[in-house]
């Protein structure tokens, strides 16, 4: 370990500590008891610091910034009450196992008076709320544990299997008296998870050559890891089909022409009698249903960094726990040396037609007829999808249903777009993704596609975007309702849905546009599919050339029930 001394007060050494394990931004909601914290960030050269309105979007930003390369993020929020505030969107960081490192200030409530303005209760720690939503905890009370107590959040968030760990600080440190204490300049780097045995990893790649109809499903594990270039290499050269959890479609690209989508879909599809799991963690939704579909599977073998990537497989055949990248490099190099790809072809030009099918099918179900003033949905997906892959590739931050993503058209190519969403599907994460995947990615362009009520949940992070001058382009996929709530009115058998008509998911009289005007944000709304392409690939110019946030109101269809109408609202009179 490489350390040097430091004295100043005790928030200089907090934000010198940041600086020397590496990070280069903070995001944060300010507060006035932080006064001095606030201070020393923002009169540090090394590192910047990304201001938000709202805590919800300065942890959004935090977690999307972890997506791009599995960097860990810092986030700042103010006192218990910040806390409290950023919930929603800490769900998502849990729920997608992100490494970020959260960092609050907090009053004594145990001294003197034991009740503070915008402090937790007197009978709960500083940390107690995050607990839940946690890998680990630590109250700092001593101003020089302080570069330890940040090296070590950060050094934990980012070893495997990741997630958000939170540093609550005694705000008695916030003051200007002088500390000497060590800033901590090196440590191990990333951290990985041990690597399997050959004996271990010949065992996944014998299965896979033979099973009758195997199905790899991929998860998070693998991109985090590195991994995500071999495993779609493992999969044609076996030509298996591939399957994704809901809550993360990047494993594998979604492009990959054998590429069934979502587990669920895909395990009614195949068929398989063999699932071979890779970095994933599954999930179900409380119901008897979720192990009936692998109840008639004759076999399951799972590889992951940690126990969360085996433990939802009720007799599970063969686990190891491991690194999911090099599993996939060191299973590939096995596959090329004992296991020619040709022995599959007849089943790889099976497994294509099926997956073909299948797509062809999802896309017919979002194209439909042309409806006057409207985008119909799978025109979206491929104009942004193009037009991003036309600039060389780039990411989509996606929080939206009505366009979905995986009625992508096949085909791969080093151009390929990555696609980044929300784990936990906890509203509001949209607007601020965008923001923390550009900062990320800043060689690489991105799009922020959001649904309009996402949008309306966190529409002051476009002003972080202005503010900083984030230059991305947010598409608004405008279908004037809460289609996914609108969707399970209509299947739930209740008055709604007998009558066709709907209350609490119409969304109608608000203009993003607008919206994002009052920010400082230009933009365009979009009700024709005449000229899409060129109105994108205008907008994306202006980005990339004029370096600055555009934004495109496009839009869709109605998101209601087909046939349905809105209820007559409540009105005070």
């Amino acid at each position: 370990m490489i350390s040097k001394p430091m004295t100043g007060t005790p928030s200089d050494i907090l934000v010198e500590q940041l600086v020397a394990s590496g990070v280069k931004y903070v995001f944060y909601n300010s507060g006035s008891r932080e006064a001095l914290f606030f201070d020393a960030l923002n009169n540090n050269p090394n590192i910047n610091g990304i201001l938000a309105l709202h805590e919800g979007t300065v942890a959004s930003m935090a977690g999307a910034y972890t997506q791009v390369n599995a960097e860990p993020a810092v986030m700042v929020v103010h006192l218990g009450a910040g806390l409290a505030q950023c919930m929603g969107q800490l769900y998502n960081i849990w729920f997608g196992g992100l490494p970020v490192v959260v960092i609050t200030f907090a009053g004594d409530t145990g001294s003197f008076t034991d009740r503070i303005n915008l402090d937790l209760d007197a009978s709960f720690g500083p940390a107690s709320i995050s607990v839940p939503m946690c890998k680990e905890t630590w109250t700092v009370v001593e101003p020089e544990g302080l570069p330890n107590a940040v090296e070590r959040a950060l050094r934990v968030a980012a070893t495997p299997p990741f997630g958000p760990v939170h540093i609550a600080v005694y705000d008695k440190m916030l003051g200007k008296q002088q500390v000497t204490t060590n800033i901590i300049h090196s440590g191990p780097g990333k951290l990985n998870a041990g690597h399997a045995s050959d004996d271990d990893l010949q065992s996944i790649v014998r299965v896979l050559d033979e099973a009758k109809n195997p199905l790899l499903y991929v998860g998070d594990g693998v991109w985090k890891s590195g991994g995500g270039q071999f495993a779609s290499e493992l999969a044609s050269h076996f030509g298996v089909p591939i399957a994704s959890p809901e809550t993360d479609l990047r494993g594998i690209t979604l492009k990959h022409p054998q590429h069934m989508g979502m587990f669920n879909t895909a395990i009614n599809e195949v068929n398989p009698d063999v699932i071979v799991s890779i970095g994933t963690r599954h999930q179900g939704a409380g119901k008897k249903e979720d192990l009936d579909y692998i109840n008639d599977v004759k076999s399951i073998y799972a590889l992951g960094s940690g126990i969360e990537y085996l433990k939802n497989y009720p007799g599970l055949d063969f686990g190891v726990i491991a690194d999911e990248g090099y599993a996939l490099e060191r299973m590939l190099e096995i596959a090329k040396s004992d296991y020619g790809s040709g022995r599959y072809d007849s089943r790889r030009t099976r497994i294509i037609e099926l997956s073909n099918n299948w797509r062809l099918s999802r896309r017919a179900s979002l194209m439909g007829d042309r409806i006057a003033n409207k985008v119909r949905p799978a025109v979206l997906v491929d104009t942004i999808d193009s037009v991003l892959e036309g600039l060389g590739g780039g990411y989509i931050t996606n929080e939206q249903f009505a366009a979905p993503y995986d009625a992508v058209q096949f085909g791969l190519s080093e151009s390929n777009n990555t696609f980044l969403k929300g784990a936990g599907g906890s509203e509001g994460w949209g607007v601020g993704a965008a923001i923390g995947a550009k900062l990320a990615a800043s060689d690489s362009p991105v799009i922020g596609l959001v649904g309009d009520g996402s949008l309306y949940y966190a529409d002051s992070g476009l002003w972080t975007t202005v503010h900083h001058n984030i230059p991305l382009l947010y598409v608004i996929s405008n279908n004037g309702a809460y289609g996914i709530v609108a969707g399970a009115f209509g299947r739930s058998g209740g008055t709604m849905s007998d009558t066709g008509i709907y209350e609490g998911v119409v969304l109608d009289g608000i203009d993003p546009v607008k919206i994002a005007d009052a920010f400082g944000l230009e933009g365009e709304t979009i009700e024709s599919e005449d000229s899409i392409n060129e109105t994108f690939e205008r907008a994306l110019k202006i980005v990339q050339e004029e370096n600055r946030p555009y934004l495109l109101d496009v839009r869709l269809p109605t998101g209601l029930p087909e046939g349905g109408v809105a209820n007559q609202t409540f009105k005070m009179r």
